[in-house]
């Protein structure tokens, strides 16, 4: 199993390979690395040495796209070796390509829904008795499912969707296209399924949405309005749950009452990823943001006044429709007056679907790439600047990882998601730890035990 893009992706795989380890499969997590798995003729074998090849996928950039046409035609070669060899597609390309990828690939076997999941072991075992094309696409209805047997990768971490799709206009997302509109899952069963998951020894939960901050959770009569904030207050009342995060917000939806609610409550991550996609005005009502520049630094002041410990992280795209040189200038102000403490920064790329391919793709790629390098060394820079203000500070961190040619060295993430390195002879996986941070190396910490 290879999951591409964004963490509902993750988090649909684990399901997926936690009902399917419950009907007797045996699930191998794909890596990046093939090196070292070739078949007879030296040539690199994607499936492993699997039965099956699932692929969970992406279609909100072009990119991620790409290596999944790549690793099908790859694919497609080695079931002219082996045809029992059963190749499937989840995810967000489903949505969008549905029934059509079965004539563009046909070693293609199997295709299903973001809908869909629990029927995936039937429709495996339909696919090999019938050794014919089967794609389940629910067209309606929510694309989350909760089940007791969802695999958590990382001990005392899971992820937690709450709401899926989204209603807003953006001009470049392909998401309201393969998610939907929105809709949310009844505030009973988010927190019915949150105590359960801290019952289980979760300690950390990150809730997961499209837009996250628009939940709407409707509450039973006289107990509320099922708002975001009020889900979070309500989250935070459940005893053993150490920490919660949540992304990705929508600036029109992260209010002064979210804020209040973030401020008042420690068990809540102080990491906010909060998209301004660009720092000129025209390009934002290009992109349909719904928001201003001064709108969205407004919004940033108001969360650092309350919460002086906050951590803020964006998303940009650089090179949109008719993006022009005072624009970059305005995108490169915004990232030197904000000094955000993380940035993804994309060149754009038309997404087949969007409103957005009615806009001319008028910047060049020269332009673009130029442009990019601009934003991310500005941004390097200022995250340089930042991170020394960490050292002799410390943090509580908790320990995600450890590394398997080193598993005394083990890796950490603080409350603002900073990633901390550091040295113990005792296995400290899942727990919470104080560090002191000692140095830096790229954009990982060092930090020794307190």
């Amino acid at each position: 199993m290879r999951t591409f893009g964004c963490q509902m992706n993750s988090y649909d795989s684990q399901l997926a390979a936690g009902i399917l380890e419950h009907e007797g499969f045996e699930v191998i997590a794909e890596s990046e690395d093939t090196e070292g798995c070739v078949d007879a003729m030296g040539n690199p074998m994607f499936s492993r040495g699997a039965d099956i090849v699932l692929m969970n996928t992406c279609s909100v950039r072009d990119h991620a796209e790409e290596r999944v046409w790549g690793r099908l035609g790859m694919l497609g070669k080695e079931k002219k070796e082996n045809p029992d060899l059963i190749i499937g597609l989840m995810g967000c390309m489903v949505e969008e390509h549905r029934e059509k990828l079965f004539k563009r690939f046909p070693q293609l076997d199997l295709m299903i829904g973001t809908r869909n999941i629990k029927e995936l072991p039937k429709l495996l075992r339909q696919v090999q008795a019938t050794r014919k094309q089967v794609a389940q696409i629910k067209q309606d209805g929510i694309s989350i499912e909760y089940s007791d047997h969802t695999k958590h990768d990382t001990n005392g971490h899971a992820w937690l969707p709450i709401m899926t799709g989204c209603d807003k206009v953006c001009t470049f997302c392909i998401v309201p296209r393969t998610r939907g509109s929105e809709v949310s899952m009844p505030a009973r069963e988010v927190v019915r399924e949150a105590s359960r998951l801290v019952g289980s020894g979760v300690k950390w939960i990150t809730l997961l949405g499209q837009n996250v901050n628009s939940y709407n959770g409707a509450r039973d009569a006289g107990a509320g309005t099922g708002s975001f904030p009020e889900l979070l207050e309500m989250l935070c009342g459940i005893g053993g749950l150490k920490r919660l995060s949540f992304m990705t917000s929508h600036p029109q939806d992260a209010t002064e009452e979210l804020f209040q609610v973030i401020a008042r409550n420690p068990t809540i991550s102080r990491r906010f990823h909060l998209p301004l996609q660009s720092g000129s005005d025209s390009v934002l009502r290009r992109m349909k943001r719904l928001h201003t520049y001064e709108e969205y630094k407004e919004k940033i002041d108001r969360i650092r006044e309350l919460v002086p410990d906050i951590a803020i992280t964006t998303d940009i795209i650089t090179g949109f429709s008719s993006e022009t040189a005072e624009d970059h200038l305005a995108t490169l102000r915004a990232l030197q007056e904000i000094r955000f403490d993380g940035a993804f920064i994309y060149k754009y790329s038309v997404r087949p679907g969007t409103p957005a391919v009615r806009l001319p793709d008028d910047v060049p790629p020269a332009v673009k790439a130029e442009r990019h390098r601009d934003l991310l060394t500005l941004h390097r820079k200022i995250l340089s600047e930042k991170n020394l203000e960490f050292l002799g500070r410390t943090f509580t961190a908790f320990v995600e990882s450890a590394r398997d040619e080193n598993p005394s060295e083990q890796v950490g993430r603080t409350d603002q998601d900073r990633r901390v390195a550091f040295e113990s002879a005792e296995d400290r996986r899942g727990q919470f730890v104080r560090l002191e941070v000692t140095g830096i190396r790229h954009e990982t910490f060092r930090g020794k035990l307190v």
